[in-house]
């Protein structure tokens, strides 16, 4: 009998502990939250202080910027690391035509772009346009880096790729669906 009522007393003061705080209600602490918390915080002490956000916002801006560049960077790394994909998937420099060579060189691109964000947890929503913007511009544009060190293309891609690209493409040009357009 002594074992149940020391055990019940245990289960009642246990459950008293957890009265005494203040109530949960809400979100669950994730490390987001406690992080969103603590801006929060940060925030509302500065506002008190007189502190304005005019000290914190060129921060902000330069660290905005430097995102938005590294995902255009990181847009322009997934066109490269995709034709080096398909080249190596099908081992040949020969085009199906251009209208498919471009749709599966975007696509593919697309796809090393969302596993290079999640790699380095770049906001999806915020900096896609950049990233397809860098997409678009490496692909139309990558001859010319070819056209500029064709002995580092051939170690990657190989020599025939590399003949290829040089036949069919001028340097200082933008190549789209076929046509070249000077800079």
């Amino acid at each position: 009998m002594d074992q149940k009522q020391e055990f019940y007393e245990r289960l009642h003061r246990s459950s008293q502990a957890q009265t005494k705080g203040p109530a949960k209600k809400g979100p669950a602490h994730t490390k987001n939250y406690a992080r969103n918390q603590r801006i929060q915080e940060i925030m509302e002490r500065n506002r008190e202080d007189g502190i304005s956000g005019s000290s914190i916002e060129p921060r902000l801006r330069l660290t905005q910027v430097a995102s938005y560049i590294l995902a255009f960077a990181m847009g322009a790394l997934a066109a490269f690391i995709a034709r080096f994909l398909r080249f190596q998937i099908a081992g040949t420099a020969e085009q199906l035509s251009t209208d498919m060579d471009l749709a599966l060189d975007i696509l593919f691109a697309i796809v090393v772009a969302f596993i290079l964000r999640e790699a380095v947890s770049l906001s999806a929503v915020k900096r896609m346009g950049a990233q397809v913007a860098g997409i678009l511009i490496a692909i139309v544009t990558m001859h010319n880096v070819v056209h500029e060190m064709p002995s580092t293309f051939a170690r990657l891609f190989s020599e025939q790729w590399v003949e290829h690209v040089l036949e069919t493409t001028e340097p200082g040009t933008l190549y789209f669906r076929g046509h070249t357009y000077h800079i």
